[in-house]
């Protein structure tokens, strides 16, 4: 029987974005999709052997990995979303703030500045739109922003003992590379892997390269 891998998308992320993922892994994993709506709503990951998910999937998967997990796999994540005295790799507070309040009045507006900081340094191709958000309710939408406001899951890194593989690009504008780096520096068995010329949305457009990491990393404990 094959084993299971859960794709767990990111902030403002349906299905359709981490299909293309699930369809490349499908020949050789049994696949599950979730969004990181319904992981933030349901407040559990379901079992699974592998977990692939990133930016805000990354830091409920780490909040909440089930026992059943033998490999993680974090694209463009972060072991705490905002910035702080004592921690410099994250976003200032005040930008998830004021993206709230402009949610309540031009969600639109938001999305689209969003999304091309998302795809930067490149720009989104036509796969790249399509694999965006179903456009959510803002409910859902404010509910994440308020989850990322708050989220830090460092002082569970140690307890994180299964192999973990962190993929990241050199350019990101939505999390700084500088997190993978010190999630690297922190977890007790990871590697990782900066993409020069990537941004937030690596799967997007390094999708092939992705891919076969991932598919290497996880191929390997099944041996």
């Amino acid at each position: 029987m094959n084993r299971t891998v859960l794709i767990i998308s990111g902030w403002a992320h349906g299905l359709d974005a981490i299909r293309p993922m699930g369809d490349a892994l499908a020949d050789q994993f049994d696949v599950q999709l979730m969004t990181g709506d319904q992981v933030l709503k349901e407040r559990k990951v379901p079992d699974a052997d592998f977990i692939v998910t990133g930016s805000m999937g990354g830091l409920l998967a780490m909040e909440l990995l089930p026992d059943s997990c033998k490999k993680l796999v974090l694209i463009s994540s972060t072991a705490k979303f905002c910035a702080g005295e004592d921690y410099p790799c994250g976003t200032p507070e005040k930008v998830l703030k004021r993206m709230i309040l402009q949610l309540k009045r031009n969600p639109d507006a938001v999305l689209s500045e969003f999304f091309k900081n998302v795809h930067f340094p490149h720009r989104q191709s036509r796969q790249a739109i399509q694999m965006q958000l179903q456009r959510d309710e803002n409910e859902d939408l404010i509910a994440g922003l308020e989850y990322l406001l708050s989220s830090d899951v460092r002082t569970q890194l140690p307890n994180i003992e299964i192999p973990v593989l962190l993929l990241h690009g050199a350019d990101d504008r939505i999390i700084p590379s500088a997190a993978a780096e010190w999630l690297y520096n922190q977890l007790p068995d990871s590697e990782l892997k900066i993409y020069e010329n990537a941004g937030h949305a690596l799967p997007a457009h390094h999708f092939a390269e992705v891919i076969n990491k991932i598919t290497r990393f996880l191929t390997s404990a099944c041996q």
